[in-house]
């Protein structure tokens, strides 16, 4: 499967008539409502992405999507930006979709990879512990992460994954943030870089993350990915009081 200047891959880290296409490109905000431990959780949908998962070529996207997040996590939804999603519908339903610039919704698994919430614990408590195991083992989210890569290896002809790194970028009341890079060289040797913004949050006891994936072009990408993650955080933290 050769890689295009697109990129049909995600690395760590997913609308049959026009009348329902046109509903989905709108602008308007969106939520998905979820069922999560016996709580019922409402998720804003990012602003001018579009879930997928009606196609072929999206479904293989969320799948290889899932096995590059890892046992440690369920995702809930993958969204592109909508003009991307409204051409690969038209285009190439059947293929991979390409996507330059995709957000991941999940929730993170126990050890036993069963989804149980934490009680008694407030967000900004959430994140002072998580902050304190990443203090400890600094290298617990990009060893995950590496593994990541190193199944999507197995899966994908064509390009070769790297984790570049990983670390943690900011913390406040509302989420852990961390930053991923990862190298993707393509069959004509190429290299691409891609660049991630990870959200940890805690929404009603159930642990929460938010990613932003996208190929870095401009230096100022990386700040354009954690504003639009912070964005997403603040939306879902609001919608469940």
């Amino acid at each position: 499967m050769t890689i295009h200047p697109g990129f049909r891959i995600p690395t760590l880290v997913r609308f049959a008539s026009l009348a329902i296409l046109v509903l989905v490109i709108a602008t308007h905000v969106r939520a998905e409502q979820y069922v999560l431990a016996g709580r019922s959780i409402e998720l804003p949908s990012p602003q001018g992405y579009c879930k997928i998962g009606e196609t072929a070529g999206e479904k293989e996207f969320i799948e290889l999507t899932a096995k590059g997040t890892g046992p440690s996590s369920r995702i809930l939804g993958v969204f592109l930006k909508c003009e991307e999603v409204a051409k690969w519908r038209k285009y190439a339903s059947s293929e991979s979709v390409s996507a330059s610039d995709w957000v991941v919704s999940a929730v993170m698994l126990d050890r036993d990879g069963q989804l149980r919430p934490m009680e008694g614990a407030s967000r900004s408590e959430f994140v002072r512990l998580l902050g304190g195991a990443v203090s400890k083992d600094p290298s617990i989210f990009s060893r995950t992460a590496a593994e990541a890569q190193a199944t999507l290896n197995n899966l994908v002809s064509g390009a070769d994954f790297k984790m570049v790194g990983a670390q943690v970028l900011k913390a406040d009341n509302d989420a852990l943030y961390f930053i991923i890079g990862t190298e993707v060289r393509a069959d004509n040797g190429e290299n691409r870089r891609l660049i991630g913004i990870s959200a940890n949050t805690l929404i009603k006891g159930v642990r929460i993350v938010y990613a932003n994936y996208r190929q870095v072009r401009h230096p100022q990408d990386g700040n354009a990915l954690f504003g639009n993650t912070s964005a997403m955080v603040h939306a879902a933290v609001q919608a469940n009081p």
